[in-house]
Order: structure tokens, then C-alpha cells, then sequence
């Protein structure tokens, strides 16, 4: 069963502008290599490694879950995964997965 995912409108212009398929922002949010919790925006966290336009990155999405839909707060890759959990887990980020 696929989930239903909607999106805040900061989230749209940010999968427009990067030209995001929604192919590959289910399969981060279905199985994401990481799952964190945001304490600051109580959002939960899904990443995972994709590529787009032909270039490796990760994506990270966060999210909230309303009822059964996954509304997605903004969505932003990153290279170096490694730094970015490491500058945010512990003062920011819980790990989950």
C-alpha cells in the first residue's frame, strides 16, 4: 500500500526548483537509510542515498505525521551525510534507524 504523502508549500517549490520525482521521495520516506527526530521542529527525519540527475547524494526529508499522511516540511540533499548528522545528532537530532 503506498503511503500518502502530502506537502507544505515550501516543500512544493523546493521539489520544483530541484526537479524531485516523486518516485524518489517515496523511496526515502518508505525506506530511509536514517531516521532521526528533530527535537527543535518535532519533525521526524527520513535520509537516504538517491541520485539525481545522474549525481549521488542523500536526501533528507523532514516530516510530520498527520493521521495516516506524511506531510513533508522541506526536502534537501547533502554530500557529506557523515557531517551533517554529526553537526546535528545529540543537540538536535534523535537517532530512531
Amino acid at each position: 500500500m503506498a503511503i500518502k504523502i502530502t506537502f507544505s508549500k515550501h516543500a512544493q517549490r523546493k521539489v520544483a526548483e530541484r526537479e524531485l520525482e516523486q518516485t524518489i521521495i517515496e523511496k526515502v520516506l518508505e525506506s530511509p537509510d536514517f531516521v532521526f527526530y528533530d527535537l527543535v521542529s518535532k519533525a521526524m527525519i527520513a535520509i537516504a542515498k538517491v541520485e539525481i540527475t545522474g549525481i549521488s547524494t542523500n536526501l533528507i526529508i523532514p516530516y510530520v505525521k498527520e493521521n495516516d499522511i506524511l506531510k513533508v516540511v522541506t526536502i534537501y540533499p547533502c554530500r557529506d551525510i557523515k557531517r551533517e548528522i554529526k553537526r546535528k545528532e545529540g543537540t538536535r537530532w534523535v537517532k530512531i534507524k
